[in-house]
């Protein structure tokens, strides 16, 4: 089947460079189908696939339409034999780039319209680095030499691949993940008489007989990881800080985005910035973080950096957004790029709720093809369990947010500021980083409303861009919407606000108050002007926590009376205030 594609997709590339919905559908299928084999099968057969991949590697064109099918094929096999797959395919990729670079001319670097060969080789370099870490540290001369020579291209399409090369090799380095799918923990190598693996074949095995073989980051892999980021990072946030606006906008944003990616793929070891807890959001006995929270060792060293990554990403990127919007308005991916490495440094641990929800989709699909109704439920073959504890690994990272903090509250402060700019392109890219943080932190939402209240109710200071975007901040996501937050004191201040708004002189503003308006009325849902707990609750909440003292009782009643009288006086002065304005004032 390799061979048959591999020889249609090469004669076809002659009609057209880009791939139809037979060819993906054909390429999505064979990468599974592969995947799935070299997972399971003996040496002897992987080596046959794996000549099979590596020939139609060295005899196929330079087109993006083979260039997808081939990542996935080599993704296919790195997961099944990395070792097998990196001596054969990494050094030759290597040499290959080298020899580009040195037989080409001295405008490579710089030229726009890149080398096709050269972008071609450097994808193929970013998947054999996703290959598992310790596999990797052999290679790691040959790994920083080409780093070395390409980081400073231009071409776009090229500096991505290279960016993203940086990103897989620092998650294979540091991230803890399984290594491997197979059936049965059996040696399939045996002779069939001693073991036969077709009868393993989907039989489901306990919890305690799986054997999980994970990767855990070893020192050679941290050393690498640190030292990796410290040779990469630091010059380029130097470049960036001295010759900001001396920069083109290419060179501007091939910075920018080798940064992000270094800061996605090594924030997992990177410590939060300690900084105070804002604690006076809403009052409760119980704090919102712990601290016993768990902390568990993943590495076998503590990755050392010469400092804080996130705070000194959160300084140099702050200062650069104030240079990009004020002098470089123009350049809106460099400003789009900036801003998504200013929102990492608060809200990414290591993984986005996207990466989690591809790797669910994929266990459920999974999940039910390999589905045994005669075992009955929770009765999986082993690769099918193995591929739920990854998702769940995941899934700890990304619900491990703690408390709202100064620094936090710093980021938000900084996104709402450029939400409401006068460009509409910086707003929106603002706004969507500012939408996710607020999502992510309970109650974060009061950090800016004074803010927007003070900006809502002042018809004289406040510009029309500045109230636009603050309209949108209200009208919000799928997933944030402000003016239906169940809190009496927040509706309190800011529906009257809204409904007495004298900027909706314009179309588009008057659009924005109606859809705020009709979302409003599908989504709010009273909250509750008396809260209280019954018994039952509180032998839970027993349960799960610990008996609260005499005096934190005493303070419970007191901040629960105070709560239910606030919301009472809250509610009172909503309605008559919405009544006044009604009968007294012109809508």
């Amino acid at each position: 089947m390799i061979d048959t594609l591999s020889t249609e997709m090469s004669d076809a590339v002659i009609l057209t460079n880009e791939a139809n919905s037979e060819d993906q559908a054909a390429s999505q299928e064979l990468t599974s189908m592969i995947s799935g084999i070299v997972q399971q099968c003996s040496n002897k057969i992987f080596q046959m696939i794996r000549e099979k991949i590596t020939n139609f590697l060295a005899t196929s064109s330079l087109s993006p339409k083979i260039s997808k099918l081939l990542n996935g094929l080599v993704r296919a096999i790195l997961k099944g034999n990395p070792e097998e797959t990196l001596k054969y395919l990494l050094p030759h990729t290597c040499e290959r780039i080298e020899n580009i670079l040195n037989h080409s001319e001295t405008t490579i670097l710089t030229d726009h319209k890149g080398d096709r060969e050269l972008t071609w080789c450097l994808i193929l370099f970013s998947e054999l680095v996703r290959a598992r870490g310790d596999t990797l540290v052999i290679y790691k001369p040959m790994i920083l030499s080409v780093f070395h020579r390409c980081v400073h291209i231009i071409h776009k399409e090229s500096y991505e691949a290279v960016a993203n090369a940086a990103k897989n090799l620092l998650k294979s380095l540091s991230y803890v993940y399984p290594i491997e799918y197979r059936l049965t923990v059996e040696n399939i190598e045996e002779p069939f008489t001693d073991f036969l693996p077709i009868r393993a074949w989907g039989q489901h095995v306990e919890f305690d007989k799986l054997q999980v073989q994970f990767h855990i980051p070893n020192e050679e892999e941290v050393n690498f990881a640190c030292e990796f980021v410290e040779t990469f990072i630091y010059p380029e946030l130097q470049l960036l800080n001295e010759t900001c606006s001396k920069m083109s906008n290419e060179e501007r944003l091939r910075s920018l985005t080798l940064i992000r990616f270094i800061a996605i793929g090594c924030f997992r070891m990177v410590p939060r910035v300690d900084s105070e807890e804002v604690s006076d959001l809403v009052p409760s006995v119980v704090s919102f973080d712990t601290k016993h929270r768990p902390k568990y060792m993943l590495y076998a060293k503590q990755p050392q950096f010469r400092e804080n990554l996130r705070i000194r990403l959160l300084n140099d990127i702050g200062k650069l957004l104030d240079v990009l919007v004020e002098n470089h308005s123009d350049d809106a991916s460099s400003i789009k790029i900036a801003l998504k490495i200013y929102s990492l440094t608060s809200i990414y641990f290591g993984v986005f709720e996207q990466d989690i929800d591809e790797l669910y989709k994929d266990f459920q699909i999974i999940k039910y093809l390999y589905k045994n109704k005669l075992f009955g439920k929770r009765k999986h073959p082993r690769f099918v369990i193995i591929k739920r504890i990854e998702v769940q690994l995941e899934l700890l990272s990304i619900s491990n947010f703690p408390s709202l903090t100064d620094i936090d509250r710093q980021v938000i402060l900084k996104l709402f500021e450029l939400s409401i700019h006068r460009y509409s392109e910086v707003r929106c890219n603002a706004q969507v980083d500012l939408f996710y943080i607020l999502r992510c932190y309970l109650f974060s939402y009061q950090v800016i409303i004074d803010h927007i209240l003070e900006l809502l109710d002042n018809s004289d200071g406040a510009n029309h861009d500045q109230i636009k975007g603050c309209l949108y901040i209200l009208l919000g996501n799928d997933l944030v919407f402000i003016p239906a937050q169940y809190s009496w004191t927040l509706l309190e201040k800011l529906w009257p606000s809204l409904t007495r708004t004298m900027h909706a002189t314009k179309t588009s503003t008057q659009e924005l108050l109606d859809c705020i308006m009709d979302k409003l009325c599908k989504q709010f849902d009273t909250p509750a002007i008396i809260e209280d707990i019954n018994d039952k609750s509180v032998k839970a909440a027993i349960e799960l926590w610990r008996p609260l003292e005499t005096n934190e009782l005493i303070s419970r009643d007191q901040m629960r009376e105070a709560r239910n009288q606030a919301n009472i006086q809250s509610y009172n002065n909503l309605m008559e205030t919405l009544n006044s304005l009604f009968y007294n004032h012109p809508l």
